[in-house]
């Protein structure tokens, strides 16, 4: 009977974890996303937005919510190699970077950089729910920093003004409206290419909450002049 206990245990726990490898959304909203734990995490009580937002702090001492967005979740306190023009010696990123992740990126890297697990919210201390390694942003370290260089430049200036191989912020960014439409504060971050909660008309079915379809490169050229 022990060995069964154990044997189902093992299976249940692998499920689990085998359902933090769907990386493809379907466009139809949150529910049954790559973001809904709700059938996963047990402490959710089949909760889906609890993970990461709550309508109130219930007094945990991190003070998540000071992040904004009324957010629950665990906060990373690693720091970051940032994508910058010291890579090759020569001026090649016209828009001003961020010494850190600000923003919405802080809140994805709160579970994406592998440093913090996905369980871990609110007052629950969490550790049992990991992303897979693929999942993880950034894939390396540097030293004692995690290594963003690998990654596209996030929390950077988009100056299309100075950098004529990029597209007007007036340029069409699939259904989520313009490219200025998915900037925070003027900067590419991590949302101005995915949609986090896989909504209906914004994020592209069958990809990874991409607000335009990676087929033929597209949501790179929605940006890139090439």
């Amino acid at each position: 009977m022990k060995r069964l206990f154990i044997l189902t245990l093992v299976v249940l726990m692998t499920a689990g974890i085998a359902s933090f490898a769907l990386a493809a959304g379907n466009g139809a909203g949150i529910t049954n996303s790559p973001h809904d734990f709700s059938a996963t995490i047990p402490t959710l009580n089949g909760e889906i937005c609890r993970i990461c937002h709550s309508p109130h702090d219930h007094h945990v001492t991190a003070q998540n919510y000071l992040e904004g967005l009324l957010w629950n979740h665990t906060m990373s306190s690693a720091t970051y190699t940032m994508y910058d023009n010291t890579m090759t010696g020569t001026q090649f990123l016209d828009g001003a970077v961020d010494a850190q992740p600000t923003g919405t990126a802080k809140m994805c890297l709160a579970c994406h950089d592998g440093t913090v697990a996905v369980d871990s919210y609110e007052n629950h201390a969490g550790g049992t729910y990991v992303l897979p390694t693929y999942a993880e942003i950034p894939g390396f370290a540097d030293g004692a920093n995690r290594d963003l260089r690998g990654t596209h430049p996030i929390s950077i200036v988009y100056d299309d003004v100075a950098d004529g191989w990029l597209k007007p912020v007036t340029a069409p960014m699939g259904g989520s409206g313009t490219i200025g439409d998915v900037l925070e504060n003027n900067k590419v971050q991590c949302m101005s290419c995915h949609d986090v909660h896989d909504a209906p008309i914004e994020a592209i079915s069958g990809t990874p909450l991409l607000r335009v379809t990676d087929a033929g490169s597209a949501i790179c050229l929605a940006c890139h002049v090439k």
